[in-house]
């Protein structure tokens, strides 16, 4: 749950960290016409960018425009934080995008209609004023396409900060907004239109993964807040996600690690050809894959993130694309640990990959590289989660003006 009494020290310091006060004088539009009339687009800052297309960079306020009629196979997810939960996203992209949930809401005559494009911001990295000018430029497209209100979606801790930023601007430049915060401190301070807090876990912003129900009862009861009277409004969604109680089926490949092989690549390469069949069965089921953020081959990534690890004397690989060449490896292994269906709880495949896997293990020896080393220490943050190591990897963000600024 996303609930700061139930987080480690050093995630609580983290996140108070990022506690920003109002961006400007308030905004607010008042609703001129039913929900039933109301032409309403997305937002998420889930880093959702074409497969074929421009990626988000680590530091990028930058958006990615989104038909409503898109395949979405087509879409995955460069976001450059790394402190969230993947699964959710991997099972089911409406817990992040709903876009078929809108659809739907559309078809039944719930809202007026869903607008013809939608959008993403990638949430990490940045501090929220540094989004202000996308935001208002979106605001022209939003208004040439007859936009009337927007729900603003966040996955990653920084994210919740992103929503309150999106919905101020766009406010203050005549369009409705509703967002979501998966932390209800930063919307405490930031004190954006209307807010709904979730207490679900990172990464899920609408709960759960397959479940359109209850994705739609979270959406409706946000977009309730689009009627009150004044603001700023900040609401608690009423319902937190129990466990379900059941156990998820077995991871279906006992990994080894140290095996007698000589060389990372080879290590790598053994898990990789131990999980294929298992990959290709959870494609079957899923329809659709989140492997592809890097634009390499999976028989090009293997030799690529391992080359540096097998010749320590040669140049470090290009950070960003080591980044992303990771990406790609884990969702892999994770689309295969969770294979078959049932309900693998928030963190089952990254623990597995961390705790067994040589390829948390190739990961984890980057870390400590990284970390020895002052330049290429904050690199750490985009490599590993927090909860990875147990401890902060530390807090930086850059501003409107492309400064860095740091919490510690």
């Amino acid at each position: 749950m996303a609930k700061l009494a139930d987080m480690p020290a050093y995630e609580r310091e983290h996140l108070l960290s990022k506690l920003r006060p109002p961006l400007g004088p308030f905004p607010w539009v008042t609703s001129d016409k039913p929900l039933s009339e109301k032409r309403i687009a997305i937002i998420t800052t889930a880093g959702l960018s074409y497969r074929s297309g421009a990626r988000f960079e680590l530091a990028d306020a930058s958006y990615r425009a989104i038909p409503r009629d898109i395949d979405i196979n087509e879409l995955v997810m460069t976001h450059v934080s790394v402190n969230f939960d993947r699964s959710g996203f991997q099972e089911d992209i409406n817990v992040v995008f709903p876009i078929e949930r809108f659809n739907e809401l559309e078809a039944r005559g719930v809202i007026g209609s869903s607008a013809a494009v939608h959008y993403s911001f990638m949430g990490g990295g940045l501090l929220p004023e540094a989004y202000e000018g996308s935001v208002r430029e979106l605001a022209q497209y939003l208004k040439d396409d007859q936009v009337d209100a927007v729900m603003v979606l966040p996955v990653c801790p920084n994210c919740s900060r992103t929503v309150c930023s999106i919905c101020h601007y766009l406010e203050s430049e005549g369009i409705q907004t509703v967002g979501l915060a998966l932390f209800r401190e930063i919307a405490q301070t930031m004190q954006p239109p209307r807010i709904s807090w979730v207490s679900f876990p990172l990464g899920r912003p609408l709960g759960r993964p397959n479940d359109a129900g209850f994705q739609r009862d979270v959406i409706m009861s946000s977009l309730a807040l689009l009627d009150a009277d004044s603001g700023p409004v900040l609401k608690d969604y009423p319902v937190e996600l129990p466990d379900s109680g059941e156990l998820p089926p077995p991871c279906p490949v006992s990994f080894k690690r140290n095996q007698d092989t000589n060389t990372w690549q080879s290590r790598i390469a053994e898990e990789v050809a131990s999980l294929a069949p298992w990959y290709e069965l959870g494609l079957q089921r899923r329809g659709r894959t989140t492997v592809g953020v890097s634009g390499r081959e999976l028989g090009e990534l293997i030799p690529f993130v391992t080359r540096w690890p097998d010749h320590p004397a040669e140049a470090l690989p290009d950070l960003t694309e080591l980044k992303f060449a990771l990406e790609d490896l884990k969702a892999f292994y994770a689309e295969a640990v969770m294979s078959r269906p049932g309900d693998y709880g928030v963190g089952y495949a990254e623990q597995i990959i961390f705790e067994k896997s040589n390829l948390g293990a190739l990961i984890m020896a980057y870390v400590e590289c990284f970390d020895a080393n002052e330049q290429t220490k904050p690199f750490v943050r985009v490599l590993t989660s927090r909860a990875s190591v147990g401890r902060s990897t530390g807090s930086w963000a850059i501003g409107k003006d492309g400064a860095v600024v740091t919490a510690d």
